[in-house]
C-alpha cells in the first residue's frame, strides 16, 4: 500500500507544479524565438494569457454565463495539460541530446524552431485524444457481497447502485456534460444513486441561470439519490449549492445518516474543506454520526476524499465510496496521486469493508483525460447472511 505524503494537499501540489512548469516551459520557448521585438512582445503576451487566462475566463463565465464565455473557459483550460506535456517533451528531447551524435544531427538538419513546432503539434494531437476520452463515460462493473445479520429469506434482492463522483458542473458548458452523465447513469438502471462530492463547480446562482436544475431533477432511483459535499462545493458556497441540489431532488447528507428502504443505512460525510472554508469546525466523527441509527442495518458511507478508510472500517461500514482523486486525470499524474492517498483509485477490501474510489464522471478544468476515460461505477450489492 502506498504511503501518504504528510502535510501536502493535492490542490497545493497541482498549483505549485503548474506554476513551476509553466515558468520553465515559457523560458525554454523564449530561447528558441528569433530576436525580433514584436515577436517577443507577442510571445510574452501569449504566455501571460496561457497562465492567467483560465481563472479570468472562469470569473467571466460565473458572472455572465454564455456560449462565448464557455468557449473562453474551454480554450484557456487547455493550457493546464499542455504545460505538463510540453515539459515532458522538452525533457525527453534534452535526454536525446545526450546521445552521441544527436546534437550534430539536430544542428545540421533541423532549424532551431523545428523541434519546438513539432512538440507543439504532438501536444495538440494528444489534447484531441484526451478530449475524446473525457467525453466517453465508461460504465465499470463491480459485484460485491456484504454480510448482514438481517439477511434472511425475505432479504431484498441484489441492489444496483450507480456511483458517479466529480461531475464538476459549471455553466451552460457544464449542462452539456451533465446530459451525457445522466444518460450513462440511466443505462445502469439503478435502484440507488450515490454521488460522493464535487457535483458542481459554480455558485448556485450561476447554476440556476444555466438551467441545470431540471437536469438534476430528472435523476431518479427507487431508493433515492444521495450525495455528500466535496471541496469544490465549498469553493462555490456550500450552503447555497446544497440548497440548490436538494431543491432539485438530491438528498445531500452533511455528517448525517439516514435509513433507506428499512434495510440499509446511508451516511454522508462533510468534506475536510469545512474547517477552512466553512464554519471552522472539524467534521463530526463517523461513530458520532451513527449514534442514533440501527447498528443491525448494513452501512454505506459517502466520503469525498479517500483518506478515512480506517475510520470507516472501525465503524463497521459495509461499503465506502469516494472520488476526488480523478486518478490523476493526466498521465503520469496518477502515480503522484497514488502517493497521496491510501487508495487513490479502484477497489479494495479490508475485513468486511469494501472500498470503491472512482476517477469521476466529469473532469476538473479542461475537459481532457490522458490515459483514461471518465467513468460511472455500477455496483451490484448482494446481501447475504453473516
Amino acid at each position: 500500500m502506498a504511503r501518504r505524503i504528510p502535510g501536502i494537499s493535492l490542490s497545493a501540489l497541482l498549483i505549485g507544479g503548474y506554476l513551476t512548469l509553466g515558468l520553465y516551459v515559457a523560458m525554454r520557448g523564449w530561447l528558441v524565438l528569433p530576436p525580433h521585438l514584436l515577436l517577443r512582445v507577442g510571445y510574452l503576451g501569449l504566455a501571460a494569457a496561457c497562465v492567467f487566462g483560465y481563472p479570468a475566463a472562469r470569473k467571466w463565465q460565473e458572472r455572465n454565463p454564455s456560449s462565448l464565455a464557455d468557449s473562453a473557459v474551454l480554450l484557456t483550460s487547455l493550457w493546464i495539460p499542455s504545460v505538463l506535456y510540453l515539459f515532458l517533451g522538452i525533457t525527453l528531447w534534452d535526454l536525446l541530446r545526450l546521445l552521441p551524435g544527436f546534437a550534430r544531427f539536430e544542428a545540421s538538419l533541423l532549424p532551431p524552431w523545428a523541434s519546438a513546432l513539432g512538440l507543439v503539434g504532438l501536444v495538440v494531437l494528444l489534447l484531441l485524444k484526451g478530449s475524446a476520452n473525457a467525453r466517453r463515460v465508461e460504465i465499470r462493473r463491480l459485484d460485491l457481497s456484504i454480510d448482514t445479520s438481517t439477511a434472511s429469506s425475505s432479504a431484498p434482492p441484489p441492489l444496483t447502485i450507480a456511483l458517479a463522483s466529480d461531475l464538476h458542473i459549471t455553466g451552460t458548458f457544464g449542462a452539456k456534460r451533465l446530459v451525457r452523465i445522466l444518460e450513462a447513469i440511466r443505462r445502469t438502471e439503478p435502484d440507488l444513486i450515490l454521488l460522493p462530492g464535487d457535483l458542481v463547480d459554480a455558485p448556485s446562482e450561476v447554476l440556476e441561470k444555466a438551467g441545470v436544475g431540471p437536469l438534476f431533477r430528472s435523476l431518479r432511483a427507487p431508493l433515492g439519490v444521495f450525495a455528500c459535499v466535496g471541496n469544490h462545493e465549498y469553493y462555490c458556497g456550500a450552503d447555497g449549492v446544497v440548497t440548490f441540489l436538494e431543491k432539485n431532488g438530491i438528498s445531500v447528507l452533511r455528517d448525517r445518516c439516514v435509513e433507506v428502504g428499512g434495510f440499509l443505512r446511508i451516511a454522508g460525510r462533510e468534506d475536510r474543506a469545512k474547517t477552512v472554508l466553512g464554519d471552522g469546525r472539524p467534521r463530526r466523527p463517523l461513530r458520532q454520526i451513527l449514534e442514533k441509527t440501527n447498528p443491525c442495518l448494513p452501512l454505506l458511507v459517502l466520503d469525498h476524499r479517500p483518506s478515512a478508510l480506517d475510520e470507516a472500517t472501525d465503524c463497521g461500514a459495509a461499503l465506502l465510496v469516494c472520488g476526488h482523486t480523478h486518478d490523476g486525470q493526466f498521465w503520469p499524474l496518477n502515480y503522484v496521486v497514488a502517493r497521496l492517498f491510501p487508495l487513490a483509485y479502484g477497489y479494495e477490501r479490508r475485513g468486511k469493508t469494501h472500498f470503491v474510489v472512482t476517477r469521476g464522471a466529469g473532469t476538473w478544468g479542461p475537459p481532457v483525460r490522458i490515459g483514461q476515460c471518465s467513468e460511472i461505477v455500477r455496483i451490484t450489492l448482494r446481501l447475504s447472511a453473516g
